[in-house]
């Protein structure tokens, strides 16, 4: 028989429960491999077996539901994630008003959810580790379902269909150190060198195939998990010159929703930017026109704090950054570029 519960009792148990669980993981294991953040504390980082092993202790404990269990985790903060860095030597550059290095391909994170996923890649030959090797442009087509990918994922019970909760993203760079508005230069305005992120999918049906035979012919029964079968949602793909392949759609000015950091305008000396996209933000772009300004004020893009892009994200998909730049002599040279993606289990 089904149990009302009060919602405050709800949330009581939610908040104390968190709580207990934070002091678990932070506290209660000093010898486990740990990370440090900027204050210096040691935090632990869970692994999928050991989130499962705290939700089956809390069942077996309180005998709370799952959904409240569930809310005790999120609020927590008690989540697996993957982490995917590259550093540059020398610095790599995006360089505006020269054609293709305007839009220069930095990193992808592994498929959310897929812990243990095994990189492969059809090009064995290709010197750059999957991660940082850039794909020819081919849109998306008829796209798995969550189910589809629950066979390949590190967890004996199924993911959520969109399981993402947090991205980190951390960039070292700087713009060539000159140019731009005198009242622009040391600020965030004025900017024309700047990060975006990008998407990637597994999809079952390839649209460069017109003939609809041929589609269900080549229909995927499941992801490959193979670099070249990779489809790319953002840039958004289209047909290219003479309708001969496809090419990127990368749009002059930066997209709002898509851009994570520009770099201070005129200033030669490399920054870290540290910015976090979380499934919990609340910034409307258009209702609160204040808070978006403010993100601009940061280098951020007005639209990236309406929590869209972290809620969107699907089990399987792959997050990529880019780094650009545009017109003469604007030059982004990124020295160091780090993805964490947090997800629930």
């Amino acid at each position: 028989m089904a149990v009302d519960i009060d919602q405050r009792i709800i949330t009581r148990l939610v908040t104390l429960g968190a709580f207990f669980l934070a002091y678990y993981a932070y506290y209660s294991y000093p010898t486990l491999p740990s990370r440090k953040i900027s204050s210096g504390n040691a935090v632990y980082d869970p692994s999928v077996v050991d989130v499962l092993v705290v939700k089956a202790m809390l069942k077996k404990a309180l005998s709370l539901p799952p959904e409240i269990i569930d809310s005790i985790v999120d609020l927590a903060e008690y989540w697996p994630h993957t982490t995917s860095e590259v550093s540059f030597e020398p610095p790599m550059t995006a360089c505006g008003g020269l054609g293709r290095k305007e839009n220069m391909f930095l990193l992808r994170s592994p498929p959310l959810g897929l812990h243990t996923w095994r990189r492969v890649s059809h090009r064995t030959n290709d010197p750059k580790p999957v991660d940082r090797a850039p794909l020819k442009p081919q849109p998306p087509g008829e796209e798995f379902s969550a189910d589809d990918f629950q066979a390949l994922i590190a967890s004996p019970i199924p993911l959520l269909a969109h399981p993402c909760r947090r991205i980190v993203f951390t960039f070292k760079s700087h713009d060539q150190g000159w140019g731009g508005l005198p009242n622009d230069r040391g600020t965030y305005f004025g900017s024309w060198t700047w990060f975006e992120a990008g998407l990637e999918r597994w999809c079952k049906t390839n649209p460069a195939q017109t003939d609809s035979a041929t589609q269900q012919a080549q229909q995927a029964p499941q992801p490959s998990l193979k670099l070249d079968d990779l489809c790319t949602v953002l840039p958004e793909v289209e047909q290219g010159p003479n309708s001969h392949g496809y090419a990127y759609n990368h749009t002059l000015h930066p997209r709002e929703d898509l851009k994570i950091q520009c770099n201070l305008t005129a200033e030669k000396q490399s920054k870290v930017h540290r910015v976090v996209w979380s499934y919990v933000d609340d910034i409307d772009p258009e209702r609160d026109v204040e808070a978006a300004e403010r993100l601009a004020e940061q280098g951020r893009g007005k639209a990236t704090g309406n929590a869209k892009f972290v809620r969107d994200l699907k089990l399987g998909d792959i997050v990529t950054i880019w780094a650009k730049a545009r017109f003469g002599n604007w030059r982004n040279a990124v020295e160091w570029v780090k993805m964490e993606v947090f997800y629930a289990v």
